[in-house]
């Protein structure tokens, strides 16, 4: 009897479906990161499939931040989908258990039924034929918004950095204000809770990037270290900041075949 779970591997009576509707290799840590940085918001999503690559657009469930990632097919090391757009409701903690038992030289096979509504993996010796969600069934992914006319300022900065300021925000209270001095030109992060104060400065010349603007906005920090989970720390990670907006945290991934965009919305009122 075969396994339709992520959970134990298939018997040798599960093949993929010779007349797939979409087919990849690649390599497990390309697969690890999509998923790894989806799954920091939501858990589960729809990743749409095309002759371009694959992308998810993804709101957690309180609405408050949005995940939009993006991998070229070249990011693989064989790709063949179809010229229409093909819609997949994954469970990410599932088919993240899978790839998990992937080492990080190992190649991962995918391959898509849409007759039983299936997502075929191989890891080595190892085969599973995983559920595929009903993507309709799936929180619908929000419209792409142009925020581009909210945000007065850029700062590119190393993922340490970011992680950091997070990390010491998280030690005094549940929030931060982060934002751009235009009088010093340095991007900072404070924190103020009951007893003690954070706070956190890194000036123009220690970034890879800066474009001063009026930009101050207060951030939960629930949902930022959630995003701060993703961050590569020895990348550059772009931030778009302004005054009373979102923060906009982007970065590459997949050796730069691919790019991931959190939005988290700011807080209404300050302390």
């Amino acid at each position: 009897m075969t396994q339709d779970t992520a959970t134990r591997p298939a018997t040798n009576h599960v093949e993929p479906p010779a007349d797939a509707a979409f087919t990849a290799i690649a390599p497990a840590p390309v697969l690890e990161t999509i998923l790894d940085d989806v799954a920091v918001l939501v858990d589960e999503c729809v990743l749409r499939v095309d002759t371009d690559g694959v992308s998810v657009d993804a709101m957690d469930p309180a609405t408050v931040a949005m995940v939009s990632l993006s991998v070229d097919a070249d990011a693989f090391e064989a790709y063949d989908a179809p010229d229409e757009v093909l819609r997949l409701g994954i469970d990410i903690e599932r088919l993240g258990d899978v790839v998990g038992m992937a080492d990080a030289d190992q190649a991962v096979r995918l391959a898509v039924d849409l007759q039983r509504r299936t997502l075929h993996v191989r890891v080595g010796e190892l085969a599973y034929r995983l559920a595929l969600i009903d993507p309709d069934a799936v929180r619908s992914p929000p419209d792409r918004v142009d925020l581009a006319d909210q945000f007065e300022a850029t700062v590119g900065l190393p993922g340490r950095e970011f992680s950091r300021a997070v990390a010491a925000a998280d030690m005094v209270t549940d929030h931060l204000e982060a934002g751009v001095s235009e009088s010093d030109e340095r991007f900072y992060v404070r924190a103020d809770g009951d007893t003690d104060t954070v706070a956190v400065d890194v000036p123009a010349e220690d970034c890879t990037a800066f474009d001063s603007g009026p930009a101050r906005s207060l951030f939960s920090l629930q949902y930022l270290s959630a995003v701060e989970r993703a961050v590569p720390t020895d990348d550059t990670v772009r931030l778009r900041l302004g005054e009373e907006a979102p923060v906009e945290v982007e970065f590459d991934v997949a050796d730069g075949d691919g790019s991931v965009r959190y939005v988290v919305s700011p807080r209404l009122t300050r302390s």
